[in-house]
Formats: C-alpha cells, sequence, structure tokens
C-alpha cells in the first residue's frame, strides 16, 4: 500500500488537551469512543518541523485515529507523571511507542521539570558534593549541564549516566507494563542503536542495544526503523531552507524519513490490530 509524502509546509499546527492532564499535544483532539492508535514518544514522534509525521501517515492505513502523544525532548517521566495520558493509552486499539532518551529524567543527583523533561529545575546534595567546582545555578537544560559534567570529569561523568541508565530501565518497563498491550516499540533514529550508549551516545542518548534487548520482550513486538541515508540527506537539504545550521538539520527527522517510518511500522501494526 503507498503511502503520500508530507512536506514541511503547513508547519503550525493545532493542539489540544485530553480532561485530567494539563499537557497539550498535536493536532485535533479526537473522540476516545472511536477505534484510535496512541502514539507515545518525544521529538520525532510529535513530528517537528514536518507537516505530516508518522504517526498521521500510518494511522491513515490502520483505519484508526492517531492520537499523537508525542511531545518535543520528551522523557518517560512526563508520562509516569500524567494517569489521565496513561489511561488514554491504556483505552486505545494499539499503542505505538518510541524508545526515549535516557537523558531528561529524574534521578538520585537532580530533577527535571515534570512536564518539560529537558528543563533542569535543581541539583540533589549528591551532585554538588560529586562536583563542587560546578555552579548549578547557571544551567536551564539537562543536556547543556551534562556537557559540562563531562568536560569536568569523565570518571565521575560515567557514574552519572549509569544511574540514568539504570533508571531509564525501571521506568520504560514500567510505562509499557502499566498502558498494556498490543503495543508496538520503535527505535526511530538516524543510527542503529549502539553497542555501548556511553563511549558511542547518539540519540536517543545513553541508550543502546543491551538495553534495548531488556525492555523489547515488555512489548508485544519491537521496531527498528533507521531511515536511509539518502532520505536523511534529502531530509537535511529541505529542514535546512528553515533551519540555522546543517547540525540543527541533522538532529531531526524529515519528511522523507517519517514516510519510512510510517511504511515500516504498518505490517506489524495492521496484524496486531486485527487479532
Amino acid at each position: 500500500m503507498s503511502f503520500d509524502g508530507a512536506g514541511l509546509n503547513g508547519l503550525d499546527c493545532d493542539v489540544c488537551a485530553y480532561d485530567g492532564s494539563r499537557l497539550m499535544f498535536r493536532g485535533s483532539k479526537i473522540d476516545v469512543d472511536k477505534p484510535y492508535v496512541a502514539f507515545l514518544g518525544a521529538t520525532e514522534t510529535f513530528g517537528k518541523f514536518v507537516a505530516q509525521p508518522f504517526p498521521t501517515l500510518l494511522a491513515k492505513h490502520l483505519l484508526a485515529q492517531s492520537l499523537n502523544l508525542g511531545m518535543i525532548n520528551a522523557g518517560v517521566d512526563v508520562y509516569l507523571g500524567d494517569p489521565a495520558i496513561v489511561g488514554l493509552a491504556k483505552k486505545a486499539n494499539l499503542r505505538v511507542v518510541q524508545v526515549l532518551s535516557a537523558l531528561n529524567q529524574s534521578n538520585h543527583f537532580f530533577k527535571v521539570h515534570p512536564r518539560r523533561n529537558d528543563r533542569f529545575i535543581g541539583a540533589n546534595e549528591v551532585l554538588v558534593r560529586m562536583y563542587p567546582e560546578v555552579d548549578f545555578i547557571e544551567f536551564y537544560f539537562i543536556k547543556a549541564m551534562l556537557v559540562a559534567l563531562h568536560d569536568c570529569s569523565g570518571r565521575r561523568f560515567k557514574i552519572l549516566c549509569c544511574e540514568l541508565q539504570k533508571i531509564w530501565l525501571k521506568r520504560m518497563s514500567q510505562l509499557l507494563k502499566y498502558i498494556g498491550s498490543p503495543t508496538v516499540l520503535v527505535w526511530f533514529a538516524g543510527s542503529e542503536p549502539p553497542k555501548n550508549g556511553l563511549k558511542d551516545p547518539k540519540d536517543p542518548m545513553f541508550v543502546d542495544a543491551k538495553m534495548i534487548e531488556k525492555i523489547r520482550g515488555t512489548a508485544s513486538a519491537y521496531v527498528l526503523c533507521v531511515p536511509y541515508k539518502t532520505a536523511l540527506a534529502q531530509d537535511n537539504a529541505e529542514l535546512l531552507r528553515i533551519m540555522a545550521s546543517l547540525v540543527a538539520a541533522s538532529q531531526n527527522m524529515g519528511p522523507k524519513a517519517h514516510l519510512q517510518a510510517a511504511q515500516t511500522l504498518q505490517e506489524i501494526c495492521t496484524d496486531l490490530m486485527s487479532k
């Protein structure tokens, strides 16, 4: 079955909220009493700079509504902290969950904003003692803070990252169990999961193949979606029209990548919805 590609026009999109939640989501509010597929994930699921992200493209071929619950820079904390959204995911006919980064989550060392998980709220005492030379008041974003901590000490940074990986495993497993089945876990990124997420950090940050292997059994299926190099190159060229740099463009999935993701997911999602 063919898919129509999505361009970068019409980037202004509607947003909506659902009862019991303070979160805002892409698209118009759907009728949750009719069949729908719930998509949980971060920037890629939201479809930043893409007129028709993969949840929209895929749902057309599943004959169901698309409930795009993706949020820019989301971590697992934002879902676990919102019972109303977990309830919507439970009620769906199918759930598609993007592998989230281990970066943006509260932990033993620091706290993130409960809804905007990329925002740094504050360092716990144990992190302040670990990095006495760092003034944590200077940081507003998690990634900027972690870059600075890495530059201070690779040894101490590894301790912090191991904590993030450990908590990620626990919380991603919790989320998959809470929302129920059938559920598809999808890796949607520019490269395959690395063997070691600390030595070779790529988006989604600090997540590696060993970690995926530990949680994939909690979902009904696991799908690997790494867009072709030609698709990524074409997307970069198109994204550069609206973005300031090649680096910024390369960090976002464009319409060709979203089209491939929808095509890759179609067969398994159709099969699970038919059962």
